[in-house]
């Protein structure tokens, strides 16, 4: 079934066009991975999804075909501006509901009135409400919504949005794009500020919902398993392609060499007709109109077909000469800000010249302090850092500097001149700098105030990679990057010999980018020698002790306000057939669950011993107990019922 369709989507801003005649169709069950520049009309289209942008009008028309269920939810990238910080976690849902929020307000002021005085108009006006919440089906939703939330760990939905860091907001946010019971949802990088167990919890939810999305990420992850078609805006253009983001490489790399099996034909008919041109005037007095116009067309064919091309970036990250081993040690490092606990502390580590490191560990963990306390801009740690001398490091801050709007990408790039002075040294004209970095030449004048966010956010990168360093500190390189940045900024990386620390929860770009891994969980510090990879069954079996650990969100939740419909009488009949059929589903959940724990104890016990995968190994034992034990009581209910 064909949830929309639209065809000849032309759209400019000025002189800047996003699509022309462009067309779409999604159909229901559709998983959509959509992928594209930044800047380049991804934010447009979902604009043009929920009917909040029109087209430009052109010839044929502009046309959008919905089907009569079509409804969609935007999961926005950030929290609203415009909902108070001192809204709760609970009273966020009724911003997404317009509907439902003038009712519950006046549902609220009703019930006061009533408690301070009983009358006829204001019962009547009561039950009306109850009834219009009911029709809604807002009471479900809201309880839904709920229940995700407690599934993502917020346990407390009286908090307030200005107690709650970036990675809490965003689970209310996914929250909101899980329980939303609309024909199409749309997530707008939705892994943002995520931990690595939140984003497996996310992806775990999206390959069983059997719901109709469109995702904006930049995790390759995500994309390679929970999508089954792929949309790329490119020259102005949506062009569909069918499987996962990991069919879409595959067939990208079979374009490339088809595009190059072609420039090598067009080169190839390009020397005969050049040196067919090139001959004197009595040689060519013969030659025919259509052959000089085959000799301009193939010029042109291999111009387009260099420019359709993959460009790549040539960054310089300058890496200083060294020659110590060791370039920073720490020695019982610890912090913390007045009047609380302690982030981390009695932390011992090194980084050797050349390590590539990649530091994960949940939201609130401290992983962005132990950045700034090993950059120098944070003071007051307990502990030593020794560095070797004149040690200069760089850190790339999660949040991105504010660029000078009036500014365009020439002064800012150039500094005013037309040479960029790059970190090795050497000079590069700044037109040639700046469309290295995927823009158009056409754009270096314009102000910075006209790009978008991620375009701000590229040009970000390109100004930070002139400076040289002796350790890059990134945090969060990958937030707001789209796909072909994040990859260019990945073999930059990849091929740097200096030393790079990165906190990054894109579980492709740690394992791409980096050899060590460090692990920063209540306060301590784990180190992997061997990266990403050899930590990636430790990692599993973390996240499974903190679930085992968690109790169950249903059982968790409390009611939410006092306005909730009273419970239907239960009713009596073929009672035990529907409790056989709750037991058995709780037993085979069970199961599957002791499964998993014995797959992840095999895991553990593959890896070398020590006296931590001896703990975790036991705690998962007894774990496994445990749920045994309520597997045996299950079994005979099921015999009684």
């Amino acid at each position: 079934m064909i949830l929309c369709s639209f065809r000849h989507l032309s759209l400019s801003f000025g002189s800047k066009a996003l699509f022309e005649d462009a067309e779409l169709v999604i159909k229901k069950g559709d998983r959509i991975g959509l992928l594209g520049l930044n800047g380049k009309g991804k934010s447009s289209l979902f604009k043009i999804l929920e009917g909040e942008l029109g087209a430009d009008q052109s010839i044929p028309p502009f046309t959008f075909d919905k089907n009569e269920k079509y409804s969609y939810f935007h999961v926005p990238q950030d929290m609203p501006t415009h909902i108070p910080t001192e809204t709760t976690i609970n009273d966020v849902f009724w911003f997404f509901y317009p509907e439902g929020k003038k009712v519950i307000d006046e549902l609220d002021t009703v019930n006061l009135r009533l408690t301070e005085a009983s009358n006829e108009k204001d019962l009547k006006r009561q039950e009306y409400l109850l009834v219009q919440m009911e029709d809604h089906n807002l009471w479900n939703l809201q309880q839904s919504f709920l229940s995700y939330c407690k599934s993502l760990n917020l346990l407390d939905t009286e908090e307030q949005l200005e107690n709650l860091s970036g990675g809490q907001k965003k689970k209310i946010l996914l929250a909101l794009g899980l329980s939303a019971n609309k024909e199409l949802i749309l997530y707008d990088e939705p892994t943002n500020h995520l931990d690595i167990d939140t984003i497996r919890l996310f992806e775990q939810e999206l390959l069983s919902s059997d719901k109709t999305f469109i995702l904006t990420t930049h995790d390759r992850y995500l994309l390679g398993r929970t999508t089954n078609r792929i949309f790329q805006i490119n020259q102005k253009k949506i062009t569909s392609f069918e499987g996962n983001y990991t069919d879409f490489l595959e067939q990208q790399a079979q374009r490339e060499k088809d595009r190059l099996l072609l420039l090598n034909r067009l080169k190839n008919s390009f020397r005969r007709e050049d040196a067919w041109m090139k001959q004197g005037i009595k040689a060519r007095g013969t030659r025919s109109k259509k052959r000089v116009e085959n000799f301009n067309d193939i010029r042109r064919n291999i111009r387009t077909v260099k420019e359709g091309a993959r460009r790549e970036l040539e960054l310089n990250i300058d890496q200083s000469k060294k020659k110590s081993k060791v370039i920073l040690e720490a020695k019982n490092l610890g912090f913390s800000y007045p009047h609380k606990d302690p982030l981390f502390e009695n932390l011992n580590f090194s980084i050797y010249r050349g390590n590539k490191v990649g530091l994960i560990g949940e939201n609130g963990a401290g992983k962005t302090t132990l950045l700034k306390v090993l950059s120098g801009m944070l003071k007051g740690f307990e502990g030593d850092i020794k560095t070797s001398p004149d040690l200069n490091v760089c850190l790339f801050s999660q949040q991105r500097d504010e660029l000078p709007l009036e500014k365009s990408p020439y002064e800012l790039l150039g500094d005013g001149s037309d040479q960029v002075a790059l970190a090795d040294g050497k000079t590069q004209h700044v037109m040639s700098y700046f469309k290295s970095f995927l823009f158009d030449g056409d754009e270096i004048h314009r102000p910075l105030r006209t790009f978008s966010g991620g375009e701000r956010n590229r040009l970000q990168l390109a100004l930070n990679l002139k400076k040289s360093a002796d350790i890059w500190i990134f945090d969060e390189p990958t937030n707001d990057l789209d796909l072909e940045t994040l990859l260019i900024l990945e073999k930059t990386l990849e091929s740097f010999k200096g030393s790079v620390i990165i906190i990054s929860h894109d579980r492709a770009f740690l394992k791409n980018t980096t050899n060590r891994l460090f692990v920063l969980e209540d306060g301590l510090l784990d180190v992997f020698e061997g990266g990403y990879d050899q930590a990636e069954t430790y990692l599993e079996a973390m996240a499974l002790e903190r679930e085992l650990d968690r109790q169950d969100p249903a059982q968790q939740m409390k009611p939410s306000t006092t306005y909730k419909k009273e419970p239907a009488p239960e009713k009596t009949t073929k009672v035990n057939r529907f409790d056989r059929a709750d037991i058995q589903k709780s037993i085979d959940e069970i199961e599957a669950f002791i499964g998993k724990i014995d797959n992840i104890m095999n895991d553990i016990g593959s890896l070398q011993a020590s006296a931590e995968t001896a703990d975790k190994l036991a705690h998962l034992s007894l774990k496994k107990s445990e749920k045994e034990d309520e597997l045996m009581k299950l079994y005979e209910k099921l015999e009684e019922a």
